[in-house]
């Protein structure tokens, strides 16, 4: 402790040299400045006055006049005198008077400045002390910090801890006790938590991947069974199996189709090529898309205000059709499906898909666009789909900033509205390949 006393004496006489050093030197600034100040002004009134007295007394100003002041028994007394033309034209003025106010005002403007000197010179070191602390303090702990004794232990356990790390464990996480590594262990442990959330999902994709292609491979291996056994002679059965066979031949195409475009999205591989388009024109070419190829629900188009976006318009039109064929999945024969595009509420473009279909719960809205996800509703229906299409609708969204607003009651309908950011106004020739 004594040593350590001395030590803070020590620096603490170090310090006030170094703010007396400092004030030091800026007294003699102020003094400087104030003396150059004092000149300035003494010098413009001078000039100023001999000027004023030329032209007021002879009319006009000359270097050839001779000036001078007659000084009286008092400073009151003294008398400015011009003489022009060699003596031969002599002028006079009082100005004593003057010169005695000038006189009090420059000693009022001389003690200020004293004032000023004396205060800095008597309060200045403290006032750097102040402004010096922060320094000191950070100068203090840097040597603080490298007077420390460096703990080898320490990283060999953390080493040892990393080393010894299993991936079975992974919940459990890195766990070192020491208050001098708790910030890395902390970096550590969210690092694993995020492997460990990455691991999780990238392990649910393939199962339910596994588990969507199985079924197909099922069917197609019953129907050449039963082909093998009587298919041969029997042509109903023959017809039915081909049948059977193409359309989950189909299904397992669009299903890989599918798997690989999220695959190559996950990997930053999707590449699209954004340009400044008209959401209108995108919807209204999709809607009547939708005319002919679906003639069992009725499409109506509508428009609020005409919207432009920068995006890939055949990513955009493949979002709308995965959102309408969605729709129409779940909607009756015979029900209106709505489509509409231009401006939000606050003015930014957007497209909407909106059915009168069965409608979903509010916890399932949650997990709408989960991958391989299913409504308790449709669980078991037969739509046909692949559980990817609103996940591919997700990727797409997201990749142009844009976000759904999704309204969903039970046996009344869902909406589908997609908004995109503003686009600005001198985008127009914009284009970009990602």
């Amino acid at each position: 402790m004594g040593k350590k006393s001395e030590n803070n004496r020590t620096e603490s006489v170090r310090v006030t040299s170094i703010a007396w050093k400092i004030n030091l030197q800026n007294i003699w600034l102020r003094v400087t400045s104030y003396l150059w100040i004092d000149f300035f002004v003494c010098l413009v009134l001078t000039v100023v006055f001999i000027y004023g007295m030329d032209v007021q007394l002879a009319g006009a100003f000359s270097m050839n006049y001779d000036r001078s002041v007659l000084w009286g028994e008092t400073l009151k007394d003294a008398v400015y005198k011009v003489e022009t033309n060699k003596g031969n034209l002599s002028y006079t003025v009082a100005v004593g008077q003057w010169l005695y106010w000038l006189r009090w005002a420059g000693i009022c403007i001389v003690v200020v400045q004293l004032i000023q000197v004396i205060d800095e010179t008597v309060h200045g070191t403290a006032q750097v002390r102040k402004h010096l602390k922060p320094l000191n303090e950070i100068a203090a702990q840097a040597q603080a910090l490298s007077a420390q004794a460096f703990d080898e232990t320490k990283y060999h356990s953390l080493e040892d801890a990393i080393s010894n790390f299993r991936v079975e464990t992974i919940d459990a996480g890195i766990h070192m006790h020491d208050k001098d590594l708790l910030g890395i262990e902390t970096a550590l442990n969210d690092l694993l938590e995020r492997i460990r959330a990455s691991y999780k999902q990238q392990t649910q994709f393939v199962s339910d991947a596994s588990h969507e292609l199985r079924t197909p491979i099922a069917v197609i291996q019953g129907y050449v069974n039963m082909l093998d056994r009587w298919g041969k002679e029997d042509e109903a059965i023959l017809t039915e199996s081909i049948e059977a066979i193409k359309n989950e031949a189909n299904h397992m195409q669009k299903l890989v189709e599918q798997l690989l475009f999220l695959a190559r999205g996950d990997a930053n591989r999707q590449s699209l090529d954004k340009k400044r388009l008209c959401l209108n024109d995108i919807m209204k070419e999709v809607w009547e898309e939708s005319l002919m190829i679906d003639e069992k629900h009725h499409y109506k188009y509508e428009e609020t205000g005409c919207a432009y976006v920068f995006g890939d318009c055949d990513m955009l039109k493949q979002s709308a059709r995965i959102l309408i064929d969605n729709a129409a999945k779940y909607t009756e024969e015979g029900e209106e499906i709505l489509i509409r595009a231009g401006e939000w509420k606050d003015g930014s473009p957007f497209y909407g898909i909106q059915d009168n279909g069965i409608g979903m719960a509010s916890q399932e809205v949650a997990h709408v666009f989960d991958r391989f996800y299913r409504a308790d509703a449709v669980r078991n229906s037969k739509t046909g789909g692949t559980g990817l299409g609103l996940s591919i609708a997700k990727w797409i969204i997201d990749r142009h900033q844009a976000y759904c607003d999704i309204v969903s009651r039970e046996g009344l309908g869902t909406r589908f509205s997609v908004i995109f950011p503003k686009l600005p106004r001198d985008n127009d020739n914009t284009q970009e390949n990602i």
